[in-house]
Parts: C-alpha cells; sequence; structure tokens
C-alpha cells in the first residue's frame, strides 16, 4: 500500500486557495523562521496555493521581509501598501503566487484593527497568526492548554480574562480578534510560531491553537474521499502500539464500516468502526479501530466517536456492543463510557474464530447495552 503522506493530503486541500499569514513585532523572526517560511512558500507554489503576508511595518518586520524577498526571483513577491482602509486592487488583479500587504500601524493595537478589517471585508479563508509563544499561554480555566477553540469557547476565555496571571493585553487583543474574524466569515485561525508553521499547515497534530466557527468535532460516517486520510490515521495508531496491525483487506473492511471524527468540517482527528456483519448470530457490534490523533485527544474526540456508535447500536436494536482494547488507558476509557469487563468467553464466537491466541491473551475484553451499561 503506497505511504500516505500527511503534508501532500493538506497540500492537495489547500490547492485554489489563499492562506494568510500574520506578521508583526510579536512574531518569531529568527533565521530559523525564515528558513521555515521559504520552505513552505515553495511547497505551496508547487502546489498552486496563494500566501497573502499581511505585515505590520517595523523596522524589524520590514528587514525580515526585506531577506525573505531577496531569496525569490524578482517578480514572484508582490509588495503592497494598505493605505488606510482602501483594499488594494492588485489583491485580485495580480496573478502572483506571494503577495506582502505592509500596513504601517501605529502601534500593535492599531495594527490588528487593520487586519481585522481586512480579513473581515475579504473574508479570508484561512489565517495563520504567528506569534513568538504560539499557542502557549492559550489555557482554559483549569489551566490546561487549548489546541482547538470555537466562537462560544473564546467568549467564555474573554469574559474571564482576568482570571490568569501572565496574559498581556495583546493576548487579549488578539483573542478578540480572531474572534471578530470568525464571526465575520473567515474560515479558520490558527495561532503558532513561525517556525512551527510546517506542522501546522501540513500535519493532523499542528503546532498551535486551531479556531472556527462550528462546534470543534463533528462524527458522520466515512465516504470514499476519507478512505486514505483515515487510513493514514489508522497506521499511525498501528505505528504508535495503540492498534492492533491490519492487513490491507481488513483495513478497507474497517473503512467502509468506520465514522471519523472531523475538526471545523475538513480536519480528520479520529476514527472508529462499527463491525456487525459477523456477529449476527448475537444481534451485536463491535467497537474497533479508535483511534483519535494527538492534537485533539484532550478535546474529548474519543468520546464523540464512541457515543455516536452507542447510538447508532442503539438504532440497530443491537444487544450488544462490545470492544476489545489492549492499552491500559483504552480499558479505563470505555470504562468511562458505561462498559464494564467482561471474560473473552462471553463475547461471539465469531470474533474468535481464527484469531491469534497471543494476541487474544493480551487483550482485555469490554462490553455493555447499547440502552444502558
Amino acid at each position: 500500500m503506497h505511504e500516505f503522506s500527511e503534508k501532500d493530503f493538506f497540500l492537495k486541500a489547500f490547492h485554489g486557495l489563499t492562506l494568510t499569514v500574520v506578521l508583526s513585532e510579536e512574531s518569531d523572526l529568527d533565521h530559523d523562521a525564515l528558513a521555515v517560511l521559504k520552505e513552505v512558500m515553495n511547497d505551496l507554489a508547487a502546489h498552486q496555493v496563494k500566501l497573502l503576508i499581511l505585515a505590520q511595518q517595523t523596522g524589524e518586520v520590514t528587514a525580515f521581509l526585506d531577506r525573505l524577498v531577496s531569496a525569490f526571483l524578482t517578480g514572484e513577491i508582490v509588495r503592497l501598501q494598505l493605505v488606510r482602509e482602501t483594499i488594494p486592487v492588485a489583491l485580485w488583479r495580480l496573478p502572483a503566487v506571494f503577495m506582502i500587504c505592509e500596513m504601517a500601524a501605529q502601534s500593535a493595537d492599531h495594527f490588528l484593527e487593520q487586519v481585522s478589517m481586512l480579513g473581515v471585508t475579504l473574508r479570508l479563508p484561512r489565517v495563520l497568526v504567528m506569534h513568538r509563544m504560539g499557542g502557549a499561554d492559550w489555557l482554559d480555566r483549569h489551566g490546561k492548554s487549548l489546541s482547538f477553540v470555537n466562537p462560544t469557547r473564546l467568549k467564555h476565555l474573554l469574559q474571564h480574562k482576568g482570571a490568569q496571571d501572565g496574559h498581556t493585553g495583546m493576548h487579549w487583543r488578539l483573542q478578540e480578534t480572531i474572534l471578530t474574524w470568525l464571526l465575520g466569515g473567515v474560515g479558520a485561525v490558527s495561532v503558532c510560531r513561525l517556525q512551527d508553521l510546517a506542522r501546522e499547515l501540513f500535519s493532523y497534530e499542528g503546532d498551535g491553537v486551531f479556531c472556527a466557527r462550528r462546534h470543534y468535532c463533528q462524527v458522520r460516517r466515512l465516504q470514499l474521499d476519507d478512505y486514505a486520510r483515515a487510513a493514514a490515521v489508522i497506521r499511525r495508531g498501528e505505528q504508535e502500539g495503540f492498534l492492533l496491525p491490519r492487513t490491507d483487506t481488513e483495513l478497507t473492511d474497517v473503512l467502509v464500516q468506520g465514522y471519523g471524527a472531523f475538526i471545523a468540517e475538513h480536519h480528520l482527528s479520529g476514527v472508529c468502526a462499527l463491525v456487525t456483519a459477523p456477529y449476527q448470530s448475537r444481534n451485536a457490534g463491535e467497537i474497533t479501530a479508535l483511534y483519535a490523533l494527538t492534537r485533539f485527544q484532550g478535546e474529548g474526540v474519543g468520546g464523540r466517536l464512541v457515543t455516536r456508535l452507542i447510538q447508532e447500536a442503539r438504532l440497530r436494536h443491537l444487544e450488544l456492543l462490545f470492544a476489545c482494547v489492549r492499552d491500559p488507558r483504552a480499558v479505563a476509557f470505555f470504562e468511562h463510557h458505561g462498559f464494564r469487563r467482561v471474560a473473552h468467553e462471553s463475547l461471539p464466537e465469531e470474533k474468535w474464530r481464527h484469531y491469534d491466541p497471543e494476541r487474544k491473551a493480551r487483550i482485555t475484553c469490554l462490553a455493555r447495552s447499547p440502552g444502558g451499561a
């Protein structure tokens, strides 16, 4: 089976779009960050993805942009000046792959006001704010790091902005700007370090805070166009030892019966399958291949997947729902969702037909009734 590349998937997904990067005095603008940005731009250009850089016009930022422009051939980057609230016609008339729009902001606050206005006016599909802290200081009220934020959570953070120490006014103004963007039509916003831009753009895990309008997780049946991504997620779980290895044929069977948890409609954050065909004599179903990507594990993705499968089992009038897992964390997870440990022999005998005895000895069986524990 061809090894699926997360980077290839995201580059294809971005084809034809304009990504926007925001650079300011709050960005990490060192040599390493410059190298990352140049590499990302080369990747985007090769896949016909446009990049718009909104830049605060200060000495440090301008010097960084000068070094960036010098690394590309003349004409590949168009530099524009935003004057007051006038949108440069060249933003849509010029065919340049890379555009830099510099803003002569008098202060950091003024710059955020400008980018807020421009983001909403143009309804930018994807904005990436480069901040030297990345998402390190985005915490919930329990002090836990956030990887996904929707408008409701943003409002909650802003309402309690005085509850945590160490946050500057700039931090809260950035959150206010992002809230304005999301409510005003911007598709999604990420906050990360510039040196982590490639990881944020081209990997499932990401390396910052991802903000979008809709509820962070929607669960639905996998479709044909989802299979490659879902297969990559499952193979990843196998490599980490969380899932048992499957042949390509077995993997295909899982995909056909699979469900996916999608962040902001497009980002596949977790998978699982409900297998029923082998267990019709017992009117039972098995939850298998349950795996959530690292970035979203703390966001309840696994719980939403299992809750959906419990509902599905109930709709199908199944009498038994079970799972067989090896990882102690998975055991605790299923117990938290109403499953209890059961003997191997209590499950349908079809489960163990041609099953490896050594593998069987290493797993824990858990079961529940779809209608209750």
